[in-house]
C-alpha cells in the first residue's frame, strides 16, 4: 500500500456522477480540491454498501468545496449508476475495470470471492501537491475506515501554496465584482435602475464566488500571515457582496416608485460600501507567496 508522503499515481478512468458518465482524472480533480478516494470491492455487496453510506454521512462535499470524493471499484460504470441511484450516493463512481488503479495504489486482491483483480476496502486523502496524507487499508472487508481518522486528515492539511493558489482565485473575482459594482453605481447615480439592478446582481455573484475563495484559502493557510490576508479578504468581498445587494434592492425600489423603501435600502448599503471602498488595499497575491 502506498505510504503517507509518497506520491499518489494519477488515475484516468470512467465513472457516473448524477446518473451522467464522465472521464475522471486525479491530476484534474487536485486543480480544485484534496481528493478523497475509497476503493471497494463491489457495488451491491453488504459491507460496500455500509462504507459507501458511512463516507457520504461525512457531508465531505460540503466542506467549503474543498474535498473531492471518489468511489473506486471494478464494477462497470452502468452497476456504478444502478447502485448510486439505489443508495442515493452523490459523488463520482469510478470503474477500475482491470484493477490497475488499485494495484497502482497497492490495494489490489488478486481474488475476492471468485473475482479477480479487486479493491481492498481502502481510503487516502490526497494534497493538492499529489502527496498522500492520509492511507488505511483492511484485509478485513467487513471493517469499516475511521471518518474520524479521515476528517482529521482532511482538517490537517495546510500548505500556504495552496492557500495563495486559491487567495489567487479570490481575488480574481472580487475584481471582476469591483468592475461590475462599479458599473451598477454609475447607473444607479443616474438613476438607470433595471440597469444598475443587473449589474448589482451580477456584482454579487462574483463577491460570493470571491468569499468562497477566501474562505478555502482561509482553511489550508499555513502561517498567520497568509492566515490574516485570507481573512480580511474575505471580509472585504462580505463588505461588497451586502452593499451590492442592498443597492441592487433599493434600486428596485426606485424603479417602482417606492421612494422610501428605495431610501431605506440605499442607507443600509452605504456602510458596508464605505467600509469596502476606503479599506487598505489587499496585498497582491504574488507578494504572500513570490514564485520561485
Amino acid at each position: 500500500m502506498l505510504s503517507v508522503g509518497s506520491e499518489a499515481p494519477n488515475f484516468s478512468l470512467p465513472g457516473v456522477e448524477g446518473g451522467e458518465f464522465d472521464e475522471y482524472s486525479l491530476v484534474e480533480a487536485l486543480r480544485e480540491d484534496l481528493v478523497v478516494i475509497a476503493f471497494y470491492p463491489a457495488d451491491f455487496s453488504p459491507t460496500c454498501t455500509d462504507e459507501l453510506c458511512t463516507l457520504q454521512d461525512m457531508d465531505l462535499l460540503n466542506l467549503d468545496a474543498d474535498v473531492t470524493l471518489f468511489g473506486i471499484s471494478g464494477d462497470s460504470v452502468f452497476s456504478h449508476r444502478r447502485f448510486a441511484e439505489e443508495y442515493d450516493i452523490t459523488y463520482p463512481l469510478l470503474a477500475d475495470s482491470m484493477g490497475e488503479v488499485a494495484a497502482e495504489y497497492g490495494v489490489c486482491m488478486a481474488d475476492w470471492r471468485g473475482h479477480r483483480n479487486v479493491p481492498k476496502r481502502s481510503v487516502f486523502v490526497i494534497d493538492e501537491r499529489q502527496r498522500v496524507r492520509y492511507a488505511w487499508s483492511t484485509d478485513d472487508q467487513s471493517v469499516l475506515p475511521d471518518v474520524g481518522e479521515v476528517r482529521a486528515a482532511i482538517d490537517d492539511v495546510r500548505d500556504d501554496r495552496t492557500a495563495v493558489q486559491r487567495y489567487a482565485r479570490g481575488h480574481e473575482h472580487l475584481d471582476t465584482g469591483r468592475d461590475r459594482f462599479e458599473t451598477a453605481w454609475s447607473e444607479y447615480e443616474v438613476a438607470a435602475w433595471l440597469g444598475a439592478v443587473e449589474h448589482f446582481d451580477d456584482a454579487v455573484a462574483y463577491f460570493d464566488a470571491a468569499a468562497e475563495s477566501f474562505r478555502s484559502a482561509g482553511r489550508f493557510a499555513e502561517s498567520a500571515r497568509v492566515e490574516h490576508a485570507c481573512e480580511a479578504a474575505g471580509d472585504r468581498a462580505d463588505e461588497y457582496r451586502q452593499a451590492a445587494r442592498w443597492y441592487a434592492r433599493s434600486a428596485e425600489y426606485y424603479a417602482d416608485e417606492e421612494d422610501d423603501l428605495g431610501d431605506e435600502y440605499r442607507a443600509d448599503a452605504e456602510g458596508p460600501h464605505e467600509a469596502a471602498s476606503t479599506g487598505d488595499e489587499l496585498p497582491a497575491p504574488s507578494s504572500l507567496f513570490p514564485e520561485e
